[in-house]
């Protein structure tokens, strides 16, 4: 096996620590400050630019927003595909590595994610890891509303976006900066706070003293986040510098009125914790853990589960926990989502056979809270690494799983309790965005 994915730029294995299915790089990329003000095109691999059905869309918004964003790369180029959650295509690529004209800061690189939390009114935000930038979209008219630069001197890495308000978010940013005070708010490792209106960064969050008590080498490594009324949950994937060595996850609780540090829940046993849900009703918390990796590309099993953890007045509280040897045979991967108040669906990641070792396959796992065994929707076929991010719409009782290896890469659809069994999730079919680009879905998003 040579390749996790084939395109049109050819095969990589391009890999970077907290940026979805790839393996875990022992480093930050050397990549510097955007360039302010300039405009002109996207640039990646020469991929190019989607005929036919681009821009916007004027679909309707309902219960479940919009739809889903579909986000295809082979980590060089990216395209940005807008779906319903039917899986019709609403718009096949919204923004490209090779979209032009358009106003931008910066190109869009092979490294661009989606918020966790959904966002409302057509309005879509892309997360760029390896440029440290967000950039706005406005899904109706099928344009660049705008970007900035998270970087503030350093390679920050941000990791997710969550609006509080028009005048308000978060964004997680992964990477410390070993030489802070040069520019203001870049401490790095913590949650910058952003205008959204003003495209402006206002102020952070020091994430140091949620890893009180651990070894001053272990850093926060903030992540995925969620907003659940008041209260903004940031995981922790806590590891040092080269990532070699790992601390227990942890969920932070910040008070989004203030920005003050609530609480802090340690995940005992479980680390490299990267997937994290939000139920429903908001009572609950699901994280998904992949286990450590310790210099190679296996990662410790004994270190890796899924958690539900339910809110309350108290804080958060385990409800019930399963280990890796529970869910099958690979690790948790980084995406979970809650299909229904009771039924959560997750992806586990399989590994290349080596060594003489038998190759594993990744899978779509459904588990029921309330009991009973996990239940296998999808396997891959040949490759490990090949699904991608899981999303789903509990008001319109659909999920979504972007799959990179079947027919060149296509989105499933699951529909939530068919046939009368509340439960129960059936695949209702597998959908392209747009295969011309030659480039596979990998994650998602709402809006």
């Amino acid at each position: 096996m040579t390749s996790w994915f084939e395109s049109s730029c050819g095969s990589s294995r391009a890999s970077s620590y907290g940026r979805g299915p790839r393996r875990p790089a022992r480093s930050s990329p050397p990549w510097g400050a955007l360039v302010a003000g300039a405009a002109g095109a996207l640039l990646g691999c020469n991929a190019p630019a989607p005929p036919g059905d681009t821009g916007g869309t004027d679909a309707p918004e309902g219960p479940c927003g919009i739809g889903a964003v579909v986000i295809s790369t082979d980590y060089q180029s990216t395209s940005v595909g807008l779906m319903s959650w039917d899986g019709a295509v609403l718009s096949a690529s919204i923004a490209s590595s090779a979209s032009a004209p358009v106003v931008l800061s910066a190109p869009l690189s092979g490294d661009a994610i989606a918020p966790t939390m959904p966002l409302r009114g057509g309005r879509v935000v892309l997360i760029d890891r390896l440029a440290s930038a967000l950039t706005w979209l406005d899904a109706r008219r099928g344009e660049v509303a705008g970007q900035l630069s998270v970087a503030t001197g350093f390679a920050s890495n941000p990791q997710d976006y969550v609006e509080v308000s028009p005048v308000k978010a978060y964004v997680p940013r992964l990477e410390p900066n070993l030489a802070p005070g040069a520019q203001p708010l870049d401490g790095g490792s913590d949650v910058l706070v952003v205008d959204p209106e003003a495209r402006a960064m206002v102020g952070r969050v020091d994430l140091a003293p949620a890893m009180a008590g651990e070894d001053p080498a272990f850093y926060p490594r903030p992540n995925r986040a969620a907003l659940v009324e008041d209260s903004l949950y940031v995981l922790l994937t806590a590891s040092t510098l080269s990532f070699l060595e790992t601390a227990a996850s942890r969920l932070v609780e910040i008070d989004a009125r203030d920005d003050a540090i609530e609480a802090v829940t340690v995940l005992d046993g479980l680390h490299g914790c990267t997937g994290l849900a939000v139920s429903p009703s908001g009572a609950r918390l699901a994280v998904a853990c992949s286990g450590s990796f310790g210099g190679d590309t296996t990662p410790d099993l004994a270190e890796a589960g899924l958690i539900v953890l339910a809110r309350g007045d108290g804080g958060l509280v385990e409800e019930r926990r399963w280990t890796a040897a529970e869910l099958g045979e690979g690790s948790p991967g980084f995406s979970v989502a809650f299909a229904s108040e009771e039924t959560l669906l997750f992806t586990t990641t399989g590994r290349d056979g080596v060594g003489g070792e038998r190759s594993v396959g990744d899978t779509l796992t459904a588990v029921d809270l309330s009991g009973g065994e996990p239940v296998v929707l999808l396997r891959s076929k040949e490759l490990p690494f090949s699904l991608g991010e899981v999303r789903c719409a509990a008001a319109c009782e659909r999920c979504l799983v972007a799959d990179a290896e079947t027919d060149g890469g296509v989105v499933h659809r699951f529909d939530v309790g068919a046939g009368g069994d509340s439960g129960a999730l059936v695949r209702a079919g597998a959908f392209h965005v747009d295969p011309r680009v030659g480039l596979p879905p990998r994650y998602l998003g709402a809006f």
